[in-house]
């Protein structure tokens, strides 16, 4: 089994576990489970199929990094970090306990820290700033939850990707 992180050039960040069996991969995103299943090159360079839960789609990637998908929706990925895993580690908790990492979406410095460890946060409550060319960047929660560990100082320079909060 392995587990990825993948960010999108908008920020969202997605937790995904895939697992290999013979021809067949079961893809876990969130409480989603895939069966994938590769068939082979399309018809142009850089084209890919699939059959996706018995429904066949084409993968075309961009030199950008943008995926299009049957030709028509399309996603533009930044980063794809692979993530360790223990043995005997169950996908379910791994998921669980990254999705309540809060992670940088910009390469900048942390100005200021708007929460403590062990304190109660709302969805969408402000949780520090990130100044980046002189503008600075609000980090909100993308849930509800407690401030497990807060993972940075304030004046302390961040990375795209670095996790900042981890909430649970």
């Amino acid at each position: 089994m392995k587990l990825v992180r993948v960010q999108t050039e908008l920020g969202d960040t997605y937790i995904i576990a895939y697992d290999q069996k013979g021809d067949i991969d079961t893809v876990k995103i969130g409480e989603k489970e895939l069966k994938v299943k590769y068939l082979g090159n399309g018809t142009r360079e850089n084209e890919y199929l699939f059959e996706i839960n018995g429904e066949i789609y084409s993968a075309f990637i961009e030199p950008d990094g943008t995926l299009i998908f049957n030709n028509k929706e399309f996603l533009r990925l930044d980063r794809i970090i692979e993530l360790p895993v223990k043995e005997g580690e169950r996908v379910e908790e791994l998921i669980r306990v990254k999705e309540g990492e809060v992670v940088s979406p910009l390469f900048g410095r942390v100005v200021k820290i708007r929460v403590k460890e062990g304190e109660a946060v709302n969805k969408g409550q402000p949780l520090l700033s990130i100044e980046a060319m002189k503008a600075e960047t609000v980090i909100s929660s993308p849930i509800s939850g407690i401030v497990q560990k807060i993972m940075v100082k304030e004046g302390q320079g961040v990375k795209k990707g670095d996790v900042l909060i981890i909430i649970k």
